[in-house]
């Protein structure tokens, strides 16, 4: 895939907390509306790569990023890109679910709320999709004013999904091991999800499950210590893996 044909584009891209480097010269083009898994063991650097992608590495005073991550062929790291549009173009859902203490119509509009939406009809149009393409809807529409923090931990990360696609410029969702802590039913609801979301959106998700990646992925990267060891079509690279690292991850010998 040439690089014009995807959504971002990292080249030669090293993130360094203080003296310690954490990614090593990544280079990859990641297509949109598709889903990107990344794998690897824990200290791989998957969740530095994740949060580099919309510059929340940047609240480390510490932490400085080197090369350059492309969006729709802007660096984000020039220094006269907007943050604040750069987030708003690209969410992110965290492993811990957290629910505002606000009742759940109320966490979904936090967003577009701050983004300076007032009309009602809006709002509420933008309620009902969020939540339907989270697959909570069903749910709690008849409780929308029930505090989030009363549902269970699945509904909670489905819910923090829903605040995540209520924001109107959404392009691109990055999730950090958003069902570490789901039961398997949970787990399908987000993956479901996902799945179809993928038709909006471009997703990167980071997950220790290689199985979780294998079903919903369709492209896989391994990393391995802050370098990236291998990337490419999900079913090849966990059936035939051109690197004995992969293998040896995949397979279980190691992680």
């Amino acid at each position: 895939m040439s690089d014009n044909q995807a959504k971002i584009v990292v080249r030669d891209f090293s993130v360094f907390h203080g003296k310690l480097q954490s990614l090593r010269s990544l280079t990859m083009s990641i297509p949109a509306h598709r889903i990107l898994g990344i794998i690897g063991p824990s200290g791989s650097g998957k969740t530095t790569f994740l949060r580099a992608l919309n510059r929340l590495n940047d609240l480390s005073p510490e932490t400085r990023a080197e090369g350059q991550a492309v969006l729709d062929g802007e660096d984000i790291y020039h220094p006269d890109y907007d943050v604040v549009r750069l987030r708003k173009r690209v969410g992110m859902l965290f492993a811990l679910p957290v629910a505002l203490p606000l009742s759940i119509y109320e966490n979904v509009v936090y967003g577009p709320r701050l983004s300076g939406v007032r009309d009602r009809r809006r709002l509420a149009d933008l309620v009902e999709r969020s939540l339907k393409d989270a697959f909570l809807w069903d749910e709690v529409k008849d409780r929308l004013q029930t505090s989030g923090m009363r549902l269970s931990g699945g509904q909670q990360q489905r819910l923090c999904l829903a605040r995540v696609l209520a924001m109107e410029q959404l392009e691109v969702i990055l999730l950090d091991e958003p069902c570490s802590g789901l039961d398997p039913i949970s787990t399908a609801k987000i993956e479901e999800a996902l799945t179809l979301l993928k038709a909006k959106y471009t997703i990167v998700l980071v997950t220790n499950n290689t199985k979780q990646a294998a079903r919903v992925a369709d492209d896989t990267a391994f990393f391995l210590m802050g370098e990236l060891v291998e990337y490419g079509v999900t079913q090849r690279l966990f059936t035939i893996p051109r690197d004995a690292r992969t293998s040896d991850y995949v397979t279980g010998r190691f992680g």
